[in-house]
């Protein structure tokens, strides 16, 4: 038996079982047999995308909250991205309501996105937990695929083995009034 016998068996077998409809697997796709041709699939036309696209809708929705914010605070409606977020700035200069507003707005969308991109430790990691005021807060997802902050202190749960979760903006309102009260 030479080297060339036990390839050319072994394929006819090969072919016998794949032209066989009991051997088929499910989903298989192949309509005439084992020697048919593998059907024509087409290629990719056009590239992938190249950024990260919940990203992006962060940066939709922090263009939306600063629209909200200059509605609330002052009106008219700049055209243009940056000069929205340069008249709300400006907005925020002018009286003490809308700088803590400003603020909260700001430090939500700043902890949302860091969250998203996996920074969290470097801004969530420094802010203290509202009830116990403990930096012990960690990012976690809510049931609706939003973020939220949890307290990691055991004496802070609201029940044994329930942590106790914090939105982003209660977390963000009393990081600012924390803070201003300090600096009074």
């Amino acid at each position: 038996m030479s080297n060339q016998e036990p390839t050319r068996q072994r394929s006819a077998l090969t072919y016998a079982v794949a032209a066989d409809p009991h051997w088929s697997t499910a989903g298989a796709t192949r309509l005439a047999g084992a020697l048919a041709l593998p059907e024509r699939r087409t290629t990719r036309s056009h590239a992938g995308t190249p950024y990260n696209l919940s990203v992006y809708d962060l940066a939709l929705d922090l263009d939306r909250a600063l629209e909200e914010f200059t509605r609330r605070h002052g009106g008219d409606i700049p055209a243009g991205r940056t000069a929205v977020a340069d008249y709300a700035a400006r907005l925020a200069e002018g009286s003490d309501a809308a700088r803590v507003d400003y603020d909260r707005l700001r430090l939500v969308h700043d902890l949302r996105a860091a969250l998203t991109i996996g920074d969290a430790d470097d801004i969530l990691g420094k802010l203290t937990c509202p009830a116990c005021m403990s930096w012990s807060l960690v990012g976690t997802r809510t049931p609706a695929g939003g973020w939220a902050a949890t307290c990691r202190i055991v004496r802070c749960a609201t029940a044994p083995g329930v942590p106790r979760v914090f939105t982003l903006a209660e977390v963000a309102r009393h990081h600012i009034a924390h803070r201003d009260v300090a600096a009074a």
